[in-house]
């Protein structure tokens, strides 16, 4: 105890502004004689009991964000686990249970309900079934023989598992089924399952992502990676109905098993953090993206606290950011102008989440937003229920705008030529001036800009041509879709616009792969400008929320449409037709019926239809109600509806 002491006195010294990572892989009972430096259970839970004298132990997402804060506190530590094994449950979880201890497994999505052991695994066994002598011919290095000792075993293990570590997965697997040939599969290998993921976080442990098959990415291609690293994360979501946020790099070595590529994919996935195995500990400033974590292998008390703390004074090896990869604390925070019509309190927009969520999200990846908006006269519809959740710290312009129609016409007819390029014109004139004085204050990085409201492009294709910043033109959606727009002089300027936006803007951002290949193919010299970043939804939205049908029992069926119907392009004519004969042929029973559509926005029509086809008392069309309320109601219906018109195909 007085030794434990004097190593707790020492880490507390040592320790102060650091955050050390331990990692560990399957910790069996006993390991078998040819695996060496596994560590077993029994040794585990001394060595545990070492590090609870020593450290602190936090959840790792609450130790990361601390460290950002710069409030650890001293000897904080937090407990990884990688890969996913059924036995934890017989003696890691409980152990951790037992003593109060917070952990993060990451797992690899493939190994669930798999009915054969990781790799790595298969190789062991293989190895250590067969007869001594030379390994299968046919494989990819020099061979090597088996040896009949535990030690010229462990020898031989150890060698093909580093020789098939970087090969491509389907080369690998095949090698390993050439060893595996003439083999007994492991009689007492567990699968670890998704009802096991799911039992790690019942028993209030976090679950990260550790890639989908554990390959080096750095040997795979740029979609293999990707693919990789969000579908894992997917899969996880899937499984867990909850946000996945913490990653970690397979084999983990920056540079040798990933690259600045590959912490950019992490970062554009979601994952808040990502850890590696680069020896040292994390100190405030490090890439959240990049943490190392650390394994000591010394066994007695003394050398194990030296090995620890020669590691908090080791500075991690880190990728150095770019543009796409700031490092957190380490690189100038950058800016963005954002020109955007649809921004609270404007309603009656999807649009208005797109912008207000990159405004949201945009600084914790290293970018700080400024909005330029329209001033809230030119908003035909205002709610003030988003207001709210505009982060505190991000800066709204709000510049001159009038709406033709409202505010330069007469009962709402005006010329045309003061809707060119569309009813908010005057925006331009006062978006120009309001953006220069901001370029020239605050010194942005780049432009960004977001259609359907094409004033304004036009505003950021000024505000780029007079202050030569780079510019993202946020398309969304095609401009030019079918016979849209019909009005001839409008056309003609939304053509000449959409022309110079690609010819000018330094990329062009769609929401969908089929918009983004209609512009590719539309201007071929700049296709290589397209990307796509697709619409998504805040979980913040979901969180505490709760189902609420407004006012329909729940014996009763509701439908619903949540949002703006189109009577010409999203006709739901074909629908009410098809729900009225389902009621006439009994298949549908009128009086349990409700088909509700919340706020059409064209509510006089949709109502017309329901008459039409004599749905009057089925159809319910419903004013506006704030948007987290919309949300509880999207979550209490029993049927969602989204209405399709061929104008709109290139956006799904």
């Amino acid at each position: 105890m007085i030794r434990d002491a004097g190593i707790r006195r020492w880490m507390n010294w040592t320790s102060a502004g650091t955050l050390t990572i331990f990692q560990y892989h399957k910790i069996p009972k006993v390991s078998p004689s040819f695996i060496h430096g596994e560590i077993e259970a029994a040794e585990f839970s001394r060595v545990l009991a070492n590090y609870l004298e020593w450290f602190r132990f936090l959840p790792l997402d609450e130790a990361v964000e601390r460290m950002q804060r710069g409030s650890l506190p001293r000897r904080a530590a937090a407990m990884t686990f990688d890969d996913g094994y059924a036995d934890w449950f017989d003696h890691i979880v409980p152990l951790l249970k037992a003593h109060g201890v917070p952990a993060t497994f990451f797992i690899t999505t493939s190994q669930l309900g798999k009915k054969e052991p990781f790799w790595h695994e298969r190789i062991a066994h293989a190895v250590a079934a067969r007869s001594p002598g030379p390994l299968p011919a046919g494989f990819p290095w020099n061979a090597t023989e088996v040896g009949s000792s535990g030690d010229q075993i462990a020898t031989t293990i150890t060698a093909v598992q580093e020789q098939l570590k970087y090969l491509p997965l389907l080369q690998r697997d095949a090698a390993i089924n050439l060893l595996e040939d003439g083999i007994q599969p492991n009689a007492g290998f567990r699968p670890f399952t998704a009802n096991d993921v799911l039992r790690l976080r019942d028993a209030g442990f976090q679950v990260g992502g550790h890639s989908r098959n554990h390959p080096i990415l750095t040997r795979c291609s740029q979609a293999e990676a990707m693919d990789e690293i969000g579908g894992c994360k997917e899969e996880l979501e899937g499984i867990l109905r909850e946000p996945v946020t913490q990653f970690a790099y397979p084999n983990g070595r920056p540079g040798i098993d990933f690259s600045t590529d590959h912490v950019a994919m992490v970062r554009r996935a979601g994952y808040r953090f990502a850890v590696t195995t680069a020896v040292g500990a994390a100190r405030s400033g490090i890439d959240a993206l990049q943490i190392p974590r650390f394994t000591p292998w010394a066994r007695s008390n003394w050398r194990s606290a030296l090995q620890i703390s020669h590691n908090m004074r080791l500075k991690a090896e880190t990728l150095p950011g770019g543009d796409d990869c700031p490092q957190n604390g380490a690189a100038r925070e950058k800016k963005v102008l954002m020109v955007a019509f649809h921004f609270p309190p404007q309603a009656g927009s999807s649009g208005i989440l797109r912008t207000l969520n990159f405004a949201k999200y945009l600084p914790a990846n290293g970018w700080r937003p400024v909005v330029l908006s329209a001033h809230p006269r030119a908003y035909e519809e205002r709610r003030d229920d988003l207001i709210k959740t505009i982060p505190a710290d991000t800066k709204v312009v709000r510049a001159f705008a009038l709406d033709a129609a409202r505010h330069l016409g007469f009962r709402r007819k005006y010329p045309s030529v003061l809707a060119l390029p569309d009813r908010w014109s005057t925006w331009w004139l006062g978006g120009v001036w309001s953006g220069m004085r901001e370029i020239r204050r605050a010194r942005p990085d780049v432009l960004w800009s977001t259609y359907p409201i094409t004033t304004a492009h036009l505003i950021a294709l000024t505000l780029c041509r007079m202050s030569g910043l780079p510019w993202v033109a946020d398309f969304r959606d095609p401009m030019i879709n079918g016979d849209y727009p019909s009005a001839p002089l409008q056309r003609k300027t939304w053509q000449w616009l959409e022309a110079k936006v690609m010819a000018t803007a330094t990329r062009c951002v769609f929401t969908t792969e089929r918009a983004a290949e209609v512009y590719r193919q539309r201007y071929p010299q700049s296709a290589h400008k397209c990307r796509v970043i697709e619409n998504g939804y805040d979980d913040e939205a979901f969180e505490g929320n709760a189902p609420n049908r407004h006012g329909v029992a729940d014996d009763r069926l509701l439908m619903l449409h949540s949002g703006i119907i189109y009577p010409r392009d999203r006709d739901p004519s074909g629908f009410l037709q098809a729900i009225a004969q389902l009621i006439d042929s009994g298949i549908l029973a009128r009086e349990k019926l409700v088909i509700r559509f919340r706020a059409p926005y064209h509510g006089d029509e949709v109502a017309a239809l329901a008459r039409q086809y004599g749905l009057a008392d089925v159809v319910d069309v419903a004013p506006p109600v704030p948007y987290r309320e919309a949300i509880a109601e999207m979550m209490g219906a029993d049927l969602l509806l989204v209405f399709q018109g061929s104008h709109f195909n290139s956006q799904i």
